[in-house]
């Protein structure tokens, strides 16, 4: 009887740090991915911010170009 309560208490007690080990390691986690994600954020609004310019520059450049070959034309 002695040995069953023993063997319980030690379930018990491996299974209680075990969530705090869980709890732990999902706190530390989330706090040092978290600056990571926020400078990647800021990298993907730099790298998208780019795109878009390259695109209306690329854009301007097409319109103009068009009418000017138009202005020879007439």
């Amino acid at each position: 009887m002695t040995v069953l309560i023993f063997l319980i208490g030690a379930l018990l007690g491996v299974l209680i740090g075990a969530v705090a080990c869980v709890r732990y390691v999902r706190q530390e986690m989330t706090a040092h991915v978290a600056p990571s994600m926020h400078l990647m954020e800021a990298r993907m609004s730099t790298l998208q911010s780019s795109v878009d310019l390259a695109l209306s520059k690329w854009h301007e450049d097409m319109h103009t170009h068009r009418i000017r070959h138009d202005r020879i034309l007439d």
